[in-house]
């Protein structure tokens, strides 16, 4: 062996020592019986020969790719890709509202009609929108009211509020089965204005909701899992706006034309839809199929779930 050889065995028993085993050079040199510069020198050659190489991952980075992938997929305006709370859904979905009060405060302007769904997400949304002042801003509700005082109700005029924005309820119920009820209603003064309101939405601030058990107008008692499993039975995806759609997006007539609010066609119509989600079971199949109907121009979702919508998009 020449002089001047490098020793690779040496090399690797002093950089697994430090990158692995975590020790310091001093205790090392102790270990080895050598001295503490001629570790730093050893660990230093472990570099410069590549028996030690170091990778940095920046999760922002690969976010901003998952991000691309899904706009070029189903030509979004944008898409913003939040990382995950490992084990923690409640402060991921905080990520996510947080990411869209962001969004919304950058277009947000005067004179404007937002339009406001419901859903945790949204409430998240507004939960984390701060106040600024605004000049003419309508913030009307998308939807009938599902109970009193209801999360729905209390999100948008939460939003109004902190946009200093007017506030314009939607004075009905959201579901009514009873035809001659819901004909009433509709053509009703009131009901009549409010749609002639949201047909002025330039922004319209939504969330997905999946077919499940698990899904919050389940699990607030809205709809009975009976109700869900037959929705799910008529090829139902998922909702926005309490408005079902099937895995192409298609709307599912017969169950929509019972819930007093805005349309899909009348939503896919709205300039800037700004949707913003966050994981849960059969999400992934919800977002697709809103993907598909092109009811979402801007999506604002977390990494896990965006990566599931793109495999099962993939897959299909």
């Amino acid at each position: 062996m020449r002089k001047n050889a490098p020793d690779i065995p040496g090399l690797v028993e002093v950089a697994r020592l430090y990158y692995e085993s975590g020790l310091t050079q001093e205790k090392i040199a102790r270990a080895l019986t050598l001295s503490r510069p001629g570790v730093q020198r050893m660990i230093q050659a472990a570099r410069d020969l590549g028996i030690v190489t170091i990778n940095i991952t920046d999760p922002l980075a690969m976010t901003e790719e998952t991000g691309r992938r899904l706009q070029e997929a189903f030509g979004l305006d944008r898409v913003i890709v939040v990382p995950n709370v490992r084990g923690d859904a409640e402060a991921t979905k905080a990520r996510v509202g947080e990411a869209g009060a962001r969004y919304l405060d950058e277009i947000l302007e005067d004179a404007l009609t937002l339009g406001v769904a419901w859903g945790t997400t949204v409430r998240a949304v507004a939960r984390a929108i701060l106040p600024r002042r605004t000049k003419r801003l309508r913030v009307v509700q998308m939807l009938g009211e599902l109970g009193l005082a209801t999360e729905a109700s209390e999100t948008f005029r939460a939003i109004a509020d902190r946009l200093d924005g007017q506030a314009i309820a939607f004075p009905a119920p959201a579901m009514e089965k009873n035809s001659a009820i819901r004909r009433s209603i509709l053509h009703s003064a009131h009901i009549q204005e409010v749609f002639r309101i949201l047909r002025e939405v330039n922004i319209a601030l939504t969330g997905v909701g999946p077919i499940s058990s698990e899904a919050t107008i389940v699990k607030q008692g809205h709809v009975t899992e009976d109700v869900m499993r037959r929705i799910a039975r008529q090829g139902a995806a998922g909702e926005i706006n309490t408005k079902f759609f099937d895995t192409r997006g298609r709307p599912l007539a017969a169950i929509n034309s019972q819930i007093i609010g805005m349309e899909l066609e009348d939503i896919r119509r709205i300039p800037n839809v700004i949707t913003v989600v966050s994981d849960g079971p059969r999400k992934d199949v919800a977002v697709l199929g809103a993907l598909r109907g092109k009811y979402i121009n801007v999506l604002v979702i977390d990494e896990l779930l965006a990566n599931q919508v793109l495999a099962r998009n993939a897959a299909v």
